[in-house]
């Protein structure tokens, strides 16, 4: 009997026995198979047995990250990260699968394809992106210095690799587009969907005139639902987890040191000949913007330019998340005024009148207009800024208000005066009819992360390490932090209350019912969690889906009693004026609708009654069409199909591309989804991340 049949029969304590007894561990100990073992996977996966191993992965997890800083000017935090290394992932799998494709099909790339691509007579783009002149010819001189460089030997394997994979992709997607052959029947049809219309008329019964409410189903009906639907109701493996958040926001420090920073700017800013390098080199969220503008176009945040001369700079000012410094750099006179208004918008109803009233005493009392358009103004977006519309000009407002408004000095208040959408109080602030050019120096207030964001981090950990062994509710009562739940679901990175989560999807994936998480960083919070449960995949239960059930039998059984109710009065209807007497309904037209359009105006996706345009007989009154929303019946006044002989023959070579590119995309994405069904892919990332400590 062997060693493994002995160890399944019972007896593989006796064995271990054997094995001490020679010193065999020993043996082992010293071969550092133990070491091994307990390294793991030596690969990130396997796809059809050819290993991705950690450089291939690392490799393309960094040029993401790399075009993340080029674009954005800093590095990923560690959410995106985790984004871009599922994208790297799939991006490798499907490369593995397409190599091995690509081997079993003989597509190859000669030595002298791959010399052609380089030095030939039409290289490959990147070849002539690197080497072009400004006059767009090739310099085949720098180039073959390029190839014959000892120190470019490296880069150039590198460069061959790319091109030679690049040009046995292409043969691929030759070789499937080669197989798609698209007919002169499917362009004449695809020419007859584009270019017919149809002209008809509707009655509309929607499915919510019964009230679900006055509709009753059965447990039974319950039941025997979900025993014929339970595929509808599968679920992959879901955890439900509690969280507590630390959010990153910056405190009322880092809006003071972020003021002082351009304080201190604040001369040389002033004194700067290029004002546009200055902004760049000092980093300004504001980019630079070399025209004038008039007051009327000045966004909120830069109104204070208008209390500037030329040459001056502001003191540093806060406004939303961001502080701005701004300079003006030249003024002009405008052919028109522009006045700075400030406005209370109430209901035009007898309390609102009444209300006006009041605020107007308050007012020449001296309450501040800021604070009472911010308590009471129905215009929400003014009011949040204190009522500031920022400079108008006079066609801004309905001419009786821009009279009011523009004979008025600043200072005064205007109204009530009625508009067709209530009642209005102006305060005029400013008046001018200057443009300005200016330059705005701003930072983002942001979070210290020697300060601010390292004491969020000690607190995450504090709270980590004491809910790991006090408990997590327990824990954040004393801390009196609030404690979240949400569900998370594997292969789906949005999670409600933390948004989309690849990291927090990763981690669940390696941790155990009752674990608490390691602290997770995104770009704006710490998240500590705890995985309640681990819910394995298959059809949830029949109680945590009886509502869902519920609405869609109730749901089914409206729209069947609407169509009921539609064929009844269909059936005593001899024409459309009659049916919509009878039902007291209105009739709707549709114009020049297409037959491959996808909704009608008023009606919305409804694609049963164009289908119905285009089948039923002109002037005639259809059956009942059952739609999404609504039932309906229709009348065809007039339809004009397509007529083929009309098409040009650049119209059969458009549509011929357009259907081959369709054709090519939908093929393309149904073979590879076959070929990753059929492919043997082993993920050894899960066993990586249990191999890292907790």
């Amino acid at each position: 009997m062997g060693l493994m049949q002995k160890l399944r029969s019972g007896t593989k304590y006796i064995i271990w026995i054997l094995i001490l007894s020679f010193g065999l561990l020993w043996v082992l100990a010293d071969t550092q198979v133990f070491d091994a073992m307990m390294s793991g996977p030596q690969n990130m996966g396997e796809v059809n047995r050819t290993p991705i191993s950690y450089a291939e992965f690392n490799q393309r997890v960094n040029m993401f990250t790399e075009q993340h800083r080029q674009q954005t000017g800093t590095s990923p935090d560690t959410e995106v990260r985790a984004q871009y290394e599922e994208m790297a992932w799939e991006q490798l799998v499907v490369d593995k699968i397409l190599q091995k494709k690509m081997d079993d099909m003989g597509i190859i790339v000669t030595d002298s394809e791959l010399v052609d691509m380089v030095t030939g007579e039409n290289p490959d783009p990147f070849i002539r992106q690197q080497f072009t002149r400004e006059d767009g010819t090739i310099d085949r001189i720098a180039l073959q210095h390029a190839i014959e460089a000892p120190e470019n030997r490296e880069v150039w394997i590198m460069i061959e690799q790319e091109l030679r994979q690049q040009r046995r992709q292409q043969k691929l997607q030759q070789f499937m587009q080669s197989s798609i052959r698209v007919s002169d029947l499917e362009i004449e049809q695809e020419y007859k969907q584009r270019n017919s219309r149809a002209d008809f008329r509707y009655i509309r019964f929607p499915y919510s005139d019964i009230s679900s409410e006055d509709i009753e189903v059965s447990s039974s009906e319950i039941r025997s639902y979900y025993r014929n639907n339970q595929d509808r109701f599968l679920r992959n493996k879901s955890w439900n987890i509690s969280f507590v958040t630390f959010p990153i926001a910056p405190t009322a420090e880092d809006t003071t040191r972020t003021i002082q920073w351009l304080a201190d700017l604040r001369d040389e800013f002033a004194a700067a000949e290029n004002v546009e390098r200055f902004l760049n080199d000092n980093f300004s969220e504001t980019r630079y913007f070399d025209s004038f503008l008039k007051p009327s176009d000045v966004r909120t945040e830069h109104l204070k330019a208008y209390e500037l001369q030329p040459g001056e700079v502001s003191e540093p000012f806060v406004h939303g998340d961001r502080v701005h410094m701004i300079r003006v750099l030249e003024d002009r006179p405008s052919d028109q005024l522009y006045v700075r208004v400030r406005q209370i918008q109430l209901h035009n109803t007898d309390s609102e009148r009444r209300r006006a009233s009041d605020i107007m005493e308050q007012l020449n009392e001296g309450a501040s207009f800021s604070k009472l358009a911010a308590d009471y103004s129905r215009h929400r977006q003014s009011a949040e800024r204190g009522g500031d519309m920022g400079y108008i000009e006079r066609t801004d407002k309905p001419e009786a208000h821009a009279s009011a408004i523009f004979n008025a000095a600043p200072g005064s208040v205007v109204g009530p005066l009625e508009g067709e959408d209530g009642l209005y109080i102006y305060q005029i602030v400013d008046r001018t009819n200057r443009e300005i050019r200016f330059a705005d120096l701003s930072q983002n207030v942001e979070a210290d992360p020697f300060e601010t964001v390292q004491r969020l981090a000690n607190e995450a950990e504090d709270f980590q390490y004491f809910a790991a062994s006090d408990g997590f509710v327990e824990e954040a009562e004393r801390n009196e932090y609030t404690v979240e739940e949400a569900m998370a679901t594997e292969g789906n990175p949005f999670i409600p209350g933390l948004g989309q989560s690849r990291i927090v999807l990763n981690e669940l994936a390696v941790m155990r019912a009752g674990r608490v998480s390691n602290v997770i960083e995104t770009e704006d919070h710490f998240i500590v969690f705890k995985v309640n449960e681990i819910i394995p995949e298959g059809p949830r239960p029949m109680d945590e889906v009886q509502s869902q059930i519920e609405t869609t039998l109730r749901n089914q059984k409206r729209q069947q009693m609407v169509a009921d109710q539609a064929r009844e009065l269909r059936a005593a209807s001899e024409n459309m004026e009659a049916l919509a007497e009878a039902s007291g309904r209105d009739i709707g037209q549709a114009e020049r609708i297409r037959m491959n359009a996808m909704t009608i105006p008023g009606v919305g996706r409804e694609t049963a009654l164009v289908g119905a345009a285009f089948s039923i007989p002109e002037g005639q009154l259809s059956n009942v069409i059952t739609g999404r929303n609504a039932a309906f019946v229709l009348v065809v006044d007039q339809r004009r199909m397509a007529d083929v002989s009309e098409m040009t023959s650049a119209d059969r070579r458009s549509l011929r591309d357009e259907l081959v590119e369709r054709k090519t995309e939908t093929l393309g994405r149904i073979w590879m989804d076959r070929l990753k069904a059929d492919a043997e892919i082993r993920d050894f990332r899960v066993q990586q991340r249990l191999m890292q400590p907790m």
